[in-house]
């Protein structure tokens, strides 16, 4: 009687554990996985004091420059000594009107030719191409068209007390296009007379006046929330004039910390996309979000380094 009795005292202990436990994986699977969800999507950036202009102006694009304005050079033996000399009065002539530096190297940036063209044709005009010169690699961005390399072709000799030809391939180089103004040393046809306009040395001065630094902004981001777990989506550009190191993502939730994300960096001109799905959190309910880019260096805009995003209801 006894035994019987203790048995039924156990089979309904047995019941009860039972039944709590699956009223506590109930009670789990609703703390981490509800049924409801929340979205949020990406609001806006802080303002850059950037120009996003997309005008040609007097670019072939805008905001064309070099990584740094520190540009070496090269020129190829076969030139003359003229052709020599006028390439680096160019030069000389070009750094003193501005805050750019050129120096010699033996893998120099810009590469100086001067190969005549046996089937050199005349312009409609009548007159003979004098030389040719230009960007040769260049990375688009945003903010900046980044050039990295350029080349110019000294096919005949300045006849000027000022070596024209080589300063209108040089600025070639520089990102600038032809002008309309025959006065301008950048008009298609040289004379000795054209002169270097102000508003390209400002311009110069102007893009070149930005520290040769990486730039990390959001592209995209958005994120979803179902109870604890959070999914995300984030999309990184680096806008800068160089390559960015190792960064930090921090995840904010009504404006406490809830993830930190590791970047090993972005080349310049790159994008990175972010995705992080099942994330389990210790937060139940989140009515805002927002995301913050840290760097342990300097980056040529810091103001874009942040962002919010709205709650879709």
């Amino acid at each position: 009687m006894e035994k019987e009795e203790i048995k039924r005292n156990t089979g309904k202990r047995a019941l009860v554990l039972l039944i709590a436990f699956f009223m506590l994986a109930l009670l789990t699977m609703y703390w981490i996985f509800p049924t409801n969800s929340v979205n949020f999507n990406f609001k806006s950036p802080t303002t850059s004091n950037f120009s996003q202009s997309l005008e040609k102006e007097m670019q072939f694009y805008h905001n064309m420059r070099f990584e740094s304005p520190n540009i070496t050079y090269e020129i190829e033996n076969k030139c003359s000594l003229q052709k020599r000399q006028d390439m680096r009065q160019a030069f000389d002539i070009i750094e003193n009107l501005t805050i750019l530096d050129f120096s010699f190297s033996d893998e120099g940036m810009i590469q100086v030719y001067c190969e005549k063209k046996s089937d050199q044709e005349p312009t409609e005009k009548g007159f003979f191409i004098a030389g040719e010169g230009g960007p040769v690699n260049v990375t688009i961005g945003k903010y900046f068209n980044v050039i990295h390399g350029g080349e110019i072709i000294l096919i005949k000799d300045s006849d000027c007390e000022r070596p024209n030809v080589a300063i209108h391939e040089l600025l070639h180089v520089l990102g600038f296009d032809h002008s309309e103004n025959e006065n301008n040393i950048m008009y298609p046809v040289s004379k000795c007379k054209q002169i270097i306009g102000e508003d390209m040395i400002n311009k110069i001065n102007e893009i070149y006046s930005y520290p040769s630094l990486p730039d990390l902004e959001f592209d995209s981001a958005s994120a979803q929330m179902k109870g604890r777990v959070l999914d995300l989506n984030l999309t990184i550009r680096n806008e800068g004039l160089v390559d960015a190191g190792e960064f930090e993502i921090i995840v904010y939730g009504d404006g406490k910390e809830i993830k930190r994300i590791q970047s090993e960096g972005i080349g310049v001109g790159y994008a990175q996309k972010i995705t992080i799905t099942n994330n389990i959190i210790t937060r139940l309910k989140i009515n805002s979000m927002a995301f913050s880019i840290q760097t342990n260096y300097e980056e040529i805009n810091k103001d874009n380094n942040e962002i919010a995003l709205d709650l879709i209801e």
